[in-house]
């Protein structure tokens, strides 16, 4: 399905603001907008398999996609995308096969674009390829927090770098189930966790979710600041 022009003022925003960066026109996102479809995905769908090949690049629109893989007989979550988020461009640009499986974790909207026509408007637009390179590197600033996030101490102090990292306006938007997939850790022992980390007043826990109550109690949980 055709992207709708409702989508058109998401796209803009997405992009970036202008200071960040060289201009992009209108006619840019219009562009690029053209070259969008939409693709709903309900929950536990797969996007796509580890080895294709980048036949299109995705952005997240709404929802939440797991990226994993199997590493020595488990299975890892590498990242949780969400809305802006893109995944895709990077085996574009490289020739390289999808190194991940990514399914959808809830019902999610994910605007797709050919891979072929998206790197050859970015070649012919380089105020929107810029833009794209902004993107790209804002992503892989996420993924060395994701590194810095498995490489925390001990169980207790993972939770809490990803509570810190993932928090929006001091609550992260996650449950139990997919926290104990970021830190590598079954769900009972992240369920102790919280309840210990509750008890310290730091979080107050509820479904789906978890609310940062001292902050500074937390980082220092962490230890990496």
């Amino acid at each position: 399905m055709d992207v709708p022009d409702r989508h058109t003022e998401w796209i803009t925003e997405w992009l970036g603001p202008a200071e960040l960066a060289a201009p992009v026109q209108s006619d840019d996102v219009d562009e690029l907008a053209a070259l969008l479809r939409e693709d709903h995905y309900e929950a536990g769908a797969t996007v796509f398999r580890m080895g294709q090949a980048p036949t299109r690049v995705h952005i997240v629109r709404r929802g939440a996609i797991e990226l994993s893989r199997n590493l020595s007989g488990r299975r890892v979550v590498l990242q949780i995308l969400r809305p802006g988020d893109v995944v895709g461009d990077v085996s574009l640009f490289l020739r390289m096969q999808v190194p991940w499986d990514a399914v959808a974790l809830e019902d999610s909207l994910i605007l797709s674009a050919d891979s072929l026509g998206l790197h050859r408007l970015l070649k012919e637009r380089p105020g929107l390829a810029w833009r794209w390179l902004h993107s790209v590197s804002g992503r892989v600033a996420g993924f060395w927090n994701r590194v810095v996030e498995l490489l925390a101490g001990g169980l207790e102090a993972q939770v809490a770098t990803v509570l810190l990292r993932r928090a929006e306006d001091g609550i992260v938007h996650l449950s139990q189930s997919h926290l104990a997939e970021l830190v590598g850790a079954n769900r009972s022992s992240v369920n102790r966790v919280l309840k210990h980390l509750e008890e310290e007043g730091m979080v107050t826990v509820s479904y789906g979710q978890v609310e940062i109550v001292d902050e500074p109690g937390l980082v220092k949980t962490s230890g990496l600041y």
